[in-house]
């Protein structure tokens, strides 16, 4: 019995690695390296692009709602902002939220995707609202995956404690200065950047576990409690950004809800999808300019 469980874990392993092993293509927009990846490519298909948080790996975020996603009609991508994943900067500086959306649409034009569903999780909300804003007719849909809204910024400051903004603004100050160079400050600053088409289907997807990880920065319950208060409230906000929208709430997962229940955003992905499947004509225009 020890031998044959010895066995499986060890194919369940080889299963694990192999699964994570991908070929990564590559391009450079503002001399930065972009890392991509696609599955489920084919002719016609439409395009979902997966955008992650703010200096995460897109692969680790969406690891399991990645290999599981499967379609007849879309094609699954997901890629790194400089920084994260196998992207690179050219030289690492702060970039501001009009940037990340220009190379956001730099990218698209360079696969020459006319039009893409958006699935945003956390900071990558605002990078997939201010995207959507400035190229409505590109963006079919979204989903947000426990996406943050810029009222959170300003909401929270008003509730932490002083000692528990000032934890904040150093987790804020490291994330601009040494690792992801992104800046929520300024992202919150211009609530204008994210106006959407009110006719948008989006799905609001919040999660159903509060955040305890920062409680490691001794942060004191009372501004725990504020900081998951705040974002409870900002899903909400999140919602009323267009009239054609669905909330749902993810019942047991945490922030990184992927490996403990990619089966629920999946779920609601293929519900999200449904709207926007190609039509017949959309088919036969692109075998024919292909």
């Amino acid at each position: 019995m020890k031998i044959y469980t010895a066995f499986l874990l060890s194919v369940l392993c080889c299963l694990v690695w192999a699964q994570d092993e991908h070929k990564y293509e590559f391009v450079t927009i503002g001399g930065n390296v972009i890392s991509y990846l696609c599955k489920e490519e084919g002719e016609g298909k439409k395009v979902v692009l997966m955008v992650s948080g703010m200096g995460l790996d897109a692969h680790s975020t969406y690891k399991n709602t990645f290999h599981k996603f499967s379609s007849n009609d879309f094609m699954l991508c997901i890629y790194d902002r400089p920084g994260a994943g196998k992207s690179a900067h050219a030289v690492p500086k702060v970039r501001s939220m009009d940037a990340l959306s220009a190379e956001l649409e730099a990218f698209v034009e360079f696969k020459k995707w006319d039009s893409v569903v958006l699935v945003a999780h956390s900071f990558g909300g605002l990078v997939a609202k201010a995207f959507a804003s400035e190229n409505p007719s590109r963006v079919s849909a979204l989903l947000f995956v426990d996406a943050a809204h810029e009222s959170w910024y300003g909401n929270l400051k008003s509730s932490l404690s002083k000692e528990g903004w000032a934890t904040m603004q150093w987790i804020m100050a490291w994330e601009k200065e040494k690792h992801s160079f992104e800046d929520f400050a300024e992202s919150a600053s211009k609530p204008e950047r994210y106006k959407l088409k009110k006719e948008i289907p989006i799905t609001v997807m919040s999660r159903g576990l509060p955040h305890t990880a920062i409680r490691q920065t001794k942060m004191s319950y009372a501004d725990v409690d504020a900081y998951n208060r705040t974002w409870d409230q900002s899903q909400i906000e999140l919602t009323k950004i267009s009239d054609n929208a669905k909330h749902v709430i993810m019942k047991y997962s945490s922030h990184l809800y992927d490996e403990t229940d990619p089966w629920i955003v999946l779920e609601e992905l293929n519900q999200l999808l449904s709207k926007v499947k190609p039509s017949p004509e959309e088919y036969q225009e692109r075998r024919t300019s292909n």
